[in-house]
């Protein structure tokens, strides 16, 4: 008896350390370090990274500072956001005042290393360029945000260089190690580590109304999905409720692309609300070509995203629609299907 409870115990702590040894593997591969988030840190020696001293009509304003590691080495890193701003006509004497938007933003990775006076930068990057007069860092890497597929409005430029602009870190890829998120109310953009360098693998514009651009692993695997929302204007019909729109992204390995067919084929609530709009449009104007072609346009693309086979919609904007946009789009999907299929 003793013997078999000595071999059952012994059993047990086996299997203990086994599952111990299985959890550690398993996590291995998905846990990342600490993140310590700062908002408007002491950062004069940070803006060293751009020019010094600092021209007398601009201000330099350190938004957000993060110490985490987000690349391969053991050591972590410190990201710096730092925005520019054309400095503003002070209401009384000594204040130190700035306009009411940015004309620059640039993300700073540097080495952290809290002794050193001077940090040792790793990389950078601009985002936005716009404004006068412009910063020319010349290591800096240009982030120019993208508009979504079959989307062909933009957002005004100056809704661009909103005080909202932040970042946060995130394993998106799956791989372990974090990336840098970096969104405003009208644009993401995504740095990651790959092949050795920081780069950007994802940015583009968003104009959101109920819903906000986010990240989410939706199938499990590991990396997450990107979902970009856009408010679509609806030009010639004052009152017009803005079309509702999504894009998805994922990861492939080596960029996020397009896959709406992902986003569609199960999302009923999109199609919803476009069926009742272009119902309703229908019978407060009738048979209005001009009016009803961006409706025509977007039910076509979801019915092509949830079947596969070719969308009437788009078919009536080739032979009907008016804007361009519209029509070389449907024609580059009708193109897909065999000579008889369209």
């Amino acid at each position: 008896m003793k013997k078999h409870l000595q071999t059952t115990l012994l059993g047990l702590f086996i299997s203990l350390i086994l599952s111990c040894l299985a959890v550690n593997a398993d996590t291995s591969k998905t846990t990342t370090s600490e993140v310590k988030y700062q908002r408007y840190p002491e950062g004069q020696k940070y803006h060293r990274f751009l020019l010094s001293p600092t021209p007398e009509e601009l201000i330099y304003v350190t938004r957000m500072k993060a110490d985490a590691n987000i690349d391969d080495t053991p050591e972590k890193e410190t990201i710096v956001l730092i925005l520019v701003y054309m400095r503003a006509r002070p209401r009384y004497k000594g204040w130190r005042t700035y306009g009411d938007s940015w004309i620059q933003a640039f993300l700073f990775i540097a080495e952290a290393d809290t002794k050193a006076k001077l940090p040792k930068k790793k990389d950078a990057f601009k985002f936005f360029d716009a404004g006068e007069p412009a910063l020319d860092v010349p290591a800096a890497k240009a982030i120019e945000l993208q508009n979504p597929p079959f989307v062909f409005t933009e957002p005004p430029e100056d809704a661009l260089k909103s005080r909202d602009l932040s970042f946060r870190l995130a394993n998106l890829t799956g791989d372990g190690i974090l990336d840098v998120w970096i969104d405003s109310v009208y644009g993401v953009a995504v740095v990651s580590f790959q092949n050795g360098e920081f780069k950007e693998i994802f940015s583009s514009y968003t104009i959101p109304t109920d819903q906000e651009a986010e990240y989410v692993d939706l199938d499990d695997n590991g990396s997450c999905e990107i979902k970009m929302p856009y408010s679509i204007q609806i030009e010639g019909i004052p009152g017009a409720p803005y079309l509702p729109w999504m894009s998805l992204y994922e990861w492939d390995g080596t960029t996020y692309t397009l896959n709406n067919e992902k986003f569609y084929a199960e999302n009923n609530d999109y199609l919803i609300r476009l069926l009742g709009q272009y119902n309703y449009q229908l019978l407060r104007h009738g048979e209005i070509i001009n009016l009803l072609e961006p409706y025509k346009f977007y039910l076509g693309l979801v019915y092509y995203y949830r079947s596969g086979v070719k969308p009437g919609g788009l078919q009536w904007v080739v032979e009907h629609g008016r804007n361009e946009n519209y029509i070389q789009a449907a024609k580059s999907i009708l193109g897909k299907f065999p000579p008889e299929q369209k």
